[in-house]
């Protein structure tokens, strides 16, 4: 379908935009929904319609909306005071400004395109990429501090003060022997005072935290957010309250959720930088880097203590490909050496880059049980089988929980064994992935389905997870399993859809000064 917009010719089929025999070049989501407003006009489309239409979840927030019509804007050389092709309808969105004129039965060349999905293969259940979601984030340092919480308990206050004092320090250890250590204490104050507000809101955050690093299930994800709600409900104006729900949500992989409390306990409480800091880990993970990068620095600035800003940020400016990555790196492990998250973090670094020997020394450097970490299982495995030495993997894997049963699975159908390849794409499991926002299960969906043979799918799996912000081109080249796939002319393509939303994402950091500053690097280096 063509559409005529004043001087715009826009083509559904060849996906393009011509101003006077020019190409206007727009990344996949900006073009999709410049041909959603196009198709509803007159009429207004709503941040609901977008969400929708364009991005194919039931939820993205308006500032998600706000930056992508920005981005929108800009390509097509439009002024917000006087618009000549999009204009804000307050309250109600956005909508077009001017006349569409549709031309139908036009022949025009053909494309290759790459189509949003909506629907997806089954999947095991589980967020990997959201295993940092929270309070990866959150300083217990910062427990306490939140002036809704500073209510006395009804109990004596020594014991029970103490044994909390106790639990947050051994959280802070952030290892695993240390978290259950701290949650054997928080369940001893609250017997002695079941009504304790700080000991239930600290035993939140050790729940979701063992739940995310360090091999936790349901029951803690469930009870921490038991406890969080009751906590909101007892006192609606906590900072930390809503931070405790944001985490336990964000484990659950509950994204849009989890954003919103982490939005309202900053909203609550401007110096909780740990709640910017993690909103601004799921705008990373959605693709949106230059929000995440602009919230890490709010919360820096906010004067609060955020444990692993530095390796966020570290990891969107990789994405980016800015050079003042490697010092970001290299900040978050002088700041935290030996941490789970920040060695996970800068391994996947090494893998991305074909490193497997790199990573396997810095996972090395793991302390005590924290070696015992699945995410730091599953990442010595994977070096491993980039490195060929796949029974040594296997025997990783295995140990590693459901954290190993991707790559356990892509390995065993290289090898002839499909079975538990197939497990994942079983009909019944389908309904769980419909709902799953998580672009990281795809990728590594992707793997099995390319190891099964199935090279089709595991190409739409790869678009699925663009669509729903995975950005990590490298990854997707150095992976045992898609490599080949990413060489092909489809997978190019894949790529080039990357890089478009990538390029969009730097100009807005550059246009950013105050951020470009921050950063460490001039406009001109990203």
């Amino acid at each position: 379908m063509r559409y005529v917009l004043k001087d715009l010719l826009i083509d559904t089929e060849t996906r393009s935009v011509r101003r006077d025999d020019a190409d206007i070049k727009l990344p996949d989501l900006s073009f999709d929904a410049l041909v959603k407003l196009i198709e509803t006009a007159p009429e207004p489309l709503s941040i609901a319609g977008f969400s929708s239409a364009v991005w194919h979840t039931e939820h993205v927030s308006d500032e998600t909306v706000a930056q992508r019509i920005t981005l929108l804007r800009k390509a097509l050389g439009d002024d917000t005071k006087e618009p000549s092709y999009i204009r804000t309808v307050r309250g109600s969105g956005y909508a077009i400004a001017g006349v569409v004129e549709r031309l139908e039965n036009q022949p025009t060349p053909k494309r290759f395109s790459f189509p949003n999905h909506r629907n997806a293969i089954a999947a095991a259940s589980g967020l990997i990429i959201l295993l940092l979601v929270g309070a990866l984030f959150w300083s217990t340092r910062n427990l306490g501090s939140d002036p809704a919480t500073a209510v006395a308990s009804s109990a004596p206050a020594s014991s029970i003060t103490t044994l909390i004092t106790r639990a947050k320090e051994q959280l802070g250890l952030h290892q695993a022997r240390e978290t259950d250590r701290a949650i054997t204490m928080l369940r001893k104050a609250l017997a002695q005072d079941p009504n304790s507000f700080d000991a239930r809101m600290t035993l939140s955050f050790a729940l979701s935290t063992k739940a995310t690093k360090f091999g936790g299930g349901k029951g803690e994800k469930k009870e921490a957010e038991a406890l969080a709600r009751a906590l909101i409900s007892e006192r609606p104006e906590s900072s930390n309250a809503w931070s405790a729900l944001g985490y336990t949500l964000g484990s659950q992989g509950r994204m849009n959720e989890s954003l919103s409390a982490f939005q309202y306990a900053y909203q609550l409480n401007p110096k909780n930088a740990p709640a910017v800091s993690s909103a601004a880990y799921v705008h990373l993970i959605r693709g949106e880097l230059h929000q995440a990068l602009s919230l890490e620095f709010q919360a820096r600035q906010a004067g609060g203590m955020s444990r692993y800003a530095e390796i966020q940020i570290a990891q969107s400016l990789e994405l980016l490909g800015h050079p003042a990555a490697s010092e970001w790196y290299a900040k978050a492990f002088s700041l935290n050496p030996g941490q789970v998250v920040v060695l996970s973090e800068i391994a996947r670094s090494h893998l991305r880059h074909g490193r497997p020997n790199a990573a396997l020394k810095t996972l090395a450097q793991a302390q005590g049980d924290d070696q015992s970490a699945p995410q730091l299982i599953q990442l010595r495995a994977r070096a491993n089988i980039v490195l060929g030495r796949i029974e040594e993997a296997q025997k990783l894997l295995k140990t590693a929980g459901w954290r190993g049963h991707y790559e356990l699975a892509a390995l065993g159908a290289v090898s002839g064994d499909t079975k538990q390849a197939e497990e994942f794409f079983l009909p019944s499991k389908r309904a769980d992935l419909e709902s799953d926002p998580d672009p990281d299960m795809r990728i590594q969906l992707a793997e099995v389905s390319a190891a099964l043979g199935h090279e089709k799918e595991a190409m739409r799996l790869v678009a699925q997870a663009i669509n729903l912000g995975w950005r990590d081109i490298n990854w997707l080249k150095q992976s045992p399993f898609l490599s080949s796939l990413m060489a092909s002319n489809e997978g190019r393509q894949l790529e080039n859809r990357i890089a478009r939303e990538l390029d969009a994402q730097r100009k807005l950091v550059e246009g950013t000064e105050g951020l470009v500053l921050a950063i460490g690097g001039k406009v001109h280096s990203l």
